[in-house]
């Protein structure tokens, strides 16, 4: 049976993501790629690859090893990345129904719940954004383990160290893949209590010691890189403000409020019913009918999480009660570890300090972790009506419309988004092949210029920038490199021209390199650094047409005036 299991899993799987390695990268991973350029250039140790350099306050050197070894493996080919992820997520989808069918005992309920997970639209991001999929699909993968192992070793009858040592070796390892998995720690004495732990067994002391031995050796381990090893790359203005203690209590209830609404409706739909809700009730903050998104997104989203997220869990207390009442206990109790983890998923989101700690609206991949308990509630509230409903011979065919609706409805939503992203690849990849293949070999101190016609990702309309959503100055140095450029690790250190609008100019070891977007910076970069203006190549890039045509002769004449 489980061969079939796979089999769909993994049919539905490509299904829902087919398109996404036909897609392109999107942002961070050229600042990711470069770093681990300059990694091997600058010949750094795997202690500073992996625990040091560019870390800042994130310690996740799983993460950054696998990520590594794809790049190794893959170099800048996105469609291997792609499949990856896909694979990644469908083996994450099996594990929910491992772990489903293990907590209710009902493989059916089990079967609902993977295929819930793997079809999710709401939590696609973790899965089409290769940058963070290697960190959320890995951590996530080793916390459904640690969850697996940790109910095994409470229906055993003998609970031995060596269980529990495994099940907090798979939880550091979570961890180290990505942080938000810390929760853990709250989630395991929670469910030693609602499992019966503190009445079933005589000699806990071994296994408190040894949990409490990891818990404090993580603590350590943190403080250590923290005052030893920590490097500062954040925006301190962004993350070290001081929050109040009101606000912090205000988001111990709220966000999960949030996490819990946000994880079952589409974002799109929030913000399409945040801009009715504006329109209909608050119509002093709609100019020209169009809802101020600084309300309609933010305190109107808020509010319908709210809301909506009550209907839910009053819901959910209904099928609970109602399995109670049937004496089916496991059941009952999958609700109830559903909520909690649910709950204590979203509280690392709580204790996020400064401007960073509030939001409204949750990124897709930070709902992946808590979707696991969201599809398993779900499956488990889906089972109890159907077991409520009395002619099962009406229900089946019923039952079976209602799942299909809910895949073809997410699935649509997953192939309408990444429809966009496949656009958005062919019109980067086009870009960069244009360049490439234009000037295959660059000078020795090569200067970058484009003008374009078009302001994205929100900027102001005077800033007019290529379709890219990080700095086209780093994007080209990464992508030169790949192509035999030998460019030094200086190029490559701190992430320069990273940010979306920076433009600039850097000799070092008898290279130089630059990118500019507007012609007073570069002349005044070409007379300050002595460039010749041979070295400089300009492009102009025309939205309407998506054409690119090369403009080097005439800049360099500009510049020579």
């Amino acid at each position: 049976m489980i061969f079939f299991l796979v089999v769909a899993y993994v049919a539905l799987g490509f299904l829902a993501f087919g398109k996404l390695p036909f897609t392109f990268f999107q942002q961070d991973e050229w600042a990711i790629f470069g770093n681990y350029i300059y990694w091997e250039k600058a010949s750094l140790g795997w202690w500073e690859r992996l625990f040091i350099y560019e870390q800042d306050t994130h310690i996740i050197p799983f993460s950054n090893l696998f990520s590594f070894l794809q790049f190794k493996a893959f170099g800048l080919n996105f469609f291997y990345y792609g499949i990856s992820s896909i694979l990644l997520h469908i083996i994450n989808a099996i594990l929910v129904y491992v772990l489903s069918t293990i907590i209710t005992n009902k493989k059916s309920v089990g079967y609902i719940a993977g295929a819930v997970f793997l079809i999710s639209s709401v939590t696609h991001q973790a899965v089409t954004w290769v940058a963070t999929s290697p960190g959320t699909l890995g951590a996530t993968f080793f916390t459904i383990l640690s969850l697996i192992f940790f109910f095994k070793f409470m229906q055993s009858n003998t609970k031995k160290v060596s269980g529990l040592l495994l099940v907090l070796l798979l939880l550091i390892a979570s961890l180290f893949f990505k942080e938000t998995s810390v929760f853990l720690f709250g989630l395991i004495p929670v469910l030693w209590l609602i499992l019966g732990g503190a009445r079933k067994e005589k000699h806990p002391k071994a296994l408190f010691f040894v949990f409490c031995f990891f818990v404090t050796f993580y603590i350590l381990f943190r403080l250590f890189i923290l005052f030893f090893g920590y490097e500062s790359t954040s925006d301190p203005q962004y993350i070290s403000q001081p929050t109040d203690i009101a606000a912090y209590a205000f988001r111990i209830p709220t966000v999960p409020l949030k996490f819990i609404a946000q994880s079952i409706i589409p974002q799109s739909t929030l913000i399409s019913i945040g801009n009715t809700l504006v329109e209909i009730a608050y119509p002093q903050f709609a100019q020209q009918g169009a809802p101020d998104p600084y309300i309609s997104q933010t305190i109107a989203v808020d509010i319908i999480s709210y809301l909506s997220s009550i209907i839910f869990l009053m819901f959910f207390f209904v099928v609970y009660r109602f399995h109670k009442r049937l004496k089916k206990e496991k059941l009952a109790k999958a609700i109830l570890v559903s909520f909690v983890g649910i709950v204590l998923s979203s509280l690392p989101f709580v204790l996020i300090p400064g401007k960073a700690g509030y939001f409204s609206l949750i990124d897709g991949r930070h709902l992946y972790l808590s979707n696991v308990f969201l599809s398993i509630a779900l499956s488990t509230v889906l089972y109890g009506l159907y077991r409520w409903i009395p002619k099962r011979q009406i229900t089946i065919p019923v039952f079976i419309l209602i799942l299909m609706a809910i895949v073809i409805f997410n699935i649509r939503l997953i192939r309408r988004d990444l429809n966009v992203q496949v656009g958005n690849g062919i019109i980067r990849t086009s870009i960069l092949h244009t360049i490439s293949n234009t000037y295959p070999t660059l000078s020795s101190r090569v200067v970058f210029y484009t003008q374009a016609d078009k302001s994205y990702y929100g900027l102001p309309e005077e800033e007019k920038i290529l379709p890219f959503q990080s700095g086209f100055g780093q994007t080209l140095l990464v992508w030169y490199n790949s192509k035999g450029e030998n460019f030094p690790s200086c190029f490559f250190k701190e992430k320069y021209l990273y940010v979306l609008l920076e433009e600039g100019y850097r000799e070092c070891e008898g290279r130089g390199f630059g990118y500019f977007r507007k012609m007073n910076s570069l002349k005044k970069a070409v007379i300050e650094y002595g460039i010749p203006v041979e070295s400089i190549v300009a492009f102009s890039y025309d939205s309407s047409s998506n054409k690119l045509t090369d403009i080097s002769d005439r800049v360099r004449s500009l510049i020579t005036k």
